[in-house]
């Protein structure tokens, strides 16, 4: 009983680490749409007075690889779905959910973005620097880069769950002896007498 508990604490908590990792972006933008009408909260910095200009973004998204960034983005999506998807869903629905990712323009929104946090003066920089070689092998590296950040944060992730449960494993056991035990006291009996229905009408 005590491993499976922790198994599946652990099992738990790293699974919702690992969905929030990759399917953070699509759940708040989905919450924001449906269940925030209002406006959103403004940036946490001042907006620039020169905002970076549209031409800029597009060089600034070449430069970055912005494309292979977001195919392998949407092949970890994948992988992560594959392994969560029921089996009963055919594959003819997986193959098409692949295909749509991958040609949905994920950076459709970066002209409203960009601007918000960006200024002429910063773009040209940031531009100036991806041009040169140093530039040019982090664009390359950056989405390996993120990959493996990604996993070690999930590891740590499991691994501070894991040391979590273990400190508490007794109070954890304690709680779900409680817990089972209020649940079997609050199903009905099937020896208690059957109660009789209430008669609601007036006394004569």
């Amino acid at each position: 009983m005590r491993i499976l508990s922790t198994a599946a604490c652990v099992a738990f908590f790293s699974a919702a680490a690992l969905a929030q990792q990759t399917a953070a972006p699509a759940t708040s933008s989905a919450a924001s749409s449906q269940t925030q009408p209002s406006q959103p909260a403004p940036p946490p910095v001042p907006p620039p007075a020169h905002p970076i200009t549209a031409e800029q973004i597009e060089e600034m998204q070449k430069l970055t690889k912005a494309d292979e960034m977001k195919d392998r983005i949407v092949t970890n999506l994948m992988q992560y779905y594959r392994s969560t998807i029921p089996p009963f869903i055919p594959q003819d629905v997986i193959q098409d959910l692949d295909k749509s990712l991958h040609s949905a323009d994920l950076n459709a929104k970066a002209a409203e973005i960009y601007p918000k946090y960006l200024s002429t003066e910063d773009a040209a920089k940031i531009i100036e620097f991806y041009k040169t070689p140093a530039g040019q092998h982090l664009a390359g590296a950056q989405p390996y880069l993120t990959a493996e950040l990604q996993r070690s944060a999930v590891q740590v992730a499991q691994q501070t769950v894991k040391d979590v449960i273990t400190r508490h494993q007794a109070e954890i056991q304690d709680a779900q002896k409680k817990y089972m035990q209020e649940q079997q006291q609050n199903k009905p009996s099937l020896n208690a007498p059957a109660q009789k229905p209430q008669s609601s009408a007036a006394p004569k």
